[in-house]
């Protein structure tokens, strides 16, 4: 290898290396994923508009990419989408008393 291409080599991987930092810090696919979050609750959004399609979209990708993540919870959860609420326990009973506090 000539000094040319070896350090053609080093400024490559120096510059993968930084462009990975620079993704890493800036997050894009967790701004993105927060920013549709924010964007179901806009009751102004009209429906089949392009930010709509967006927004599903994005939210779409982000339950798949889950899914293909975590696949036995995935089927778990599939599995359990409807089953009931589990039962509340019973309420507290607060018993007062009249009586003095004794002394020790």
């Amino acid at each position: 290898m000539t000094p040319m291409a070896t350090a053609a080599a080093v400024l490559g991987v120096l510059g993968v290396l930084a462009s990975g930092y620079g993704i890493g810090r800036l997050r894009p696919a967790r701004r993105v994923s927060d920013w549709a979050n924010w964007q179901k609750y806009d009751q102004t959004m009209r429906r089949h508009s392009a930010r709509w399609w967006t927004v599903w979209t994005v939210l779409a990708v982000e339950d798949l990419a889950w899914v293909a993540g975590h696949p036995a919870t995935a089927w778990q959860a599939w599995q359990h989408r409807n089953d009931p609420p589990p039962a509340r326990s019973p309420a507290v009973r607060v018993n007062r008393s009249d009586r003095e506090p004794e002394e020790a």
